[in-house]
């Protein structure tokens, strides 16, 4: 059974599939070798074995509760009512995931700015004109030419994506988004706090004007405190929304959200 599994492995490794949609695969080829060891069992039984039938024995009931576990995990979303999994991660001091959660194993872009404390950042509310609304579809393009650009909506269950619906109205495939390579501040001739960004900084272009940093406008901001970018994420396109009765999808327009890092100036 181990062989067969670490075949299939193999095999997978060719493909990009998401850790769900391994995770069933696996759990149909285990169920088929479960049932091989209770064949084993019966046919020590009836060559008089009846030790090693009963550890077989033993050992098929082991793990056919455990299969039963996996099929409930990723085929549906519900739990099952006799689940000792949780004790056991707790035991080995590992954890495990609700069903519907993501098991989100992307890798991660570090934001090219650093890394910031959250209580020293704030949402930015941003405008795009329409040459920075094709600097973005565009960016977004290039990021799907690279395998950058999620489509697997985070690996949640339908049940799990409704709820991202009923807040949001949608959900996007690359939930909850892509944090862009490059990024950076830049203030315009004309005053206005522009973002640019792109796959590195030679490739960057005007992607965005900032319009509020918190509470603040955008000017009393800058008086008041030094800015920088903290996180610029993309994300829009494929989405999911509710339909009569199953998801649907829909395009939505790509777009960004911001965030801010700010520090006091020292003489204000």
């Amino acid at each position: 059974m181990f062989s067969l599994l670490d075949i299939v492995n193999s095999y997978l490794g060719y493909f990009t599939t998401n850790t769900r949609t391994k995770g069933k695969i696996y759990t149909v080829v285990a169920m088929a070798g479960v049932w091989y060891i209770l064949y084993l069992s019966l046919r020590f039984f009836q060559n008089g074995r009846w030790l090693r039938g009963s550890l077989l024995v033993a050992v098929f009931l082991v793990l056919l509760y455990f299969s039963i576990l996996n099929v409930f995990y990723f085929f549906t979303t519900k739990a099952m009512k006799w689940d000792v999994s949780r004790l056991l991660a707790k035991v080995l001091g590992t954890t495990i995931p609700v069903a519907g959660e993501a098991t989100d194993t992307r890798p991660v872009i570090m934001p090219a700015n650093g890394l910031y404390d959250r209580k020293d950042v704030l949402k930015a509310e941003v405008q795009m004109s329409a040459q920075q609304q094709q600097a973005i579809d565009n960016l977004a393009q290039q990021l799907e030419e690279m395998s950058m650009w999620a489509h697997d909506y985070h690996n949640l269950s339908k049940k799990g994506q409704r709820q991202i619906i009923a807040q949001d109205g949608c959900i996007h495939d690359n939930h909850p988004g892509t944090l862009l390579p490059y990024f950076d501040l830049q203030e315009m001739a004309d005053g206005s706090l522009d973002i640019v960004a792109g796959l590195n900084q030679l490739q960057a272009q005007d992607i965005a004007t900032i319009t509020k940093i918190g509470l603040l406008a955008v000017k009393q901001a800058q008086k008041d405190y030094q800015l920088s970018l903290a996180s610029v994420i993309i994300t829009g396109g494929k989405s999911h929304v509710q339909g009569r009765r199953e998801l649907v999808e829909v395009v939505k327009p790509h777009y960004v959200k911001v965030e801010v890092a700010y520090a006091q100036r020292e003489n204000v």
